[in-house]
Parts: structure tokens; sequence; C-alpha cells
């Protein structure tokens, strides 16, 4: 079974910010740089959730 995950609208949004900010279109971004936006969103969010503090 793959492993599926679901994401909300804010963090499509923050990929998809991510992806503009280096310069790819979110709509031909190769599997490989939306995981790397994936990552980076995922990264960020758990460090704003922390304060700032890892």
């Amino acid at each position: 079974m793959a492993n599926i995950h679901i994401k909300s609208d804010e963090r499509k949004a923050h990929e998809a910010q991510i992806l503009k900010s280096f310069g790819t279109s979110p709509e031909r971004a190769t599997a490989e740089q939306r995981e790397c936006a994936a990552q980076i969103a995922h990264d960020t969010q758990k460090y704003v959730k922390n304060g700032g503090n890892k």
C-alpha cells in the first residue's frame, strides 16, 4: 500500500510559493523539485510551530 499524504490548501500554496521563489512554475515542476519544495514546506512549518527553536 502506498503512502498517501493529504495536504491542506495552505500547504499546497506554500509549496507553490517555494517553487516560484526558485524560479520554477508549479505546473511545470519535476517530481524532484516538488519533493524538495514539500520538504522545505514541512521543515518550515515544523520550525514555526516550535517557535523558531529546533
